[in-house]
């Protein structure tokens, strides 16, 4: 029978681990993006990074000055960045993408983009490299529309390249 000192340690050892977890999965090495049909011609990205690990991130590799994305320059240097990380094609051809810009909202970086498609593809491909060429552990995930609904185009491990996603 453990001792009450013993009791006391577990108990608290195990409400650290409890509090701890969350905090955890909100820092999920993730890059998220959906794409949205906004009007009969009018396709809208938007990519959301988790702030701290963005900030974090960019600022070790010199694309913001510090680790701090409220001022409009660093959030702007964040947008470039990744459009030039990221691109869609509807079946095989390339969409070209135009910075809208990027908010702090939430403990998220959000990063806008627009472009324009004539009618829904029969197949998306992807490469999207965000923070992805600055750390091998980040999971990036595209979600696109279908006929059928959403599909998700999902990047992991080593790979940087084209990922296609058949719309049926």
């Amino acid at each position: 029978m453990p001792s009450r000192r013993q009791a006391c340690l577990f108990g608290l050892l195990a409400l650290g681990l409890s509090v701890a977890a969350p905090a955890a999965a909100h820092d999920a090495a993730r890059v998220e993006t959906v794409i949205t049909l906004s009007a009969p011609d009018a396709l809208d990205v938007t990519h959301t990074l988790q702030l701290s690990a963005a900030q974090r991130l960019l600022c070790k590799a010199g694309v913001i000055d510090k680790n701090d994305m409220t001022g409009l320059k660093a959030r702007a240097q964040a947008a470039i960045y990744a459009s030039e990380r990221f691109e869609i094609r509807a079946d095989g051809d390339p969409i070209s993408l135009e910075i809208l810009g990027a908010e702090v909202l939430g403990g998220h970086l959000y990063i806008y983009q627009t472009g324009s498609i004539a009618d829904l593809p029969k197949r998306w491909s992807a490469r999207n490299s965000i923070l992805r060429d600055l750390s091998p552990r980040f999971d990036n995930i595209v979600n696109v529309p279908t006929a059928d609904g959403i599909r998700s185009i999902q990047f992991s491990g080593p790979n940087l390249d084209s990922i296609e996603s058949p719309s049926r």
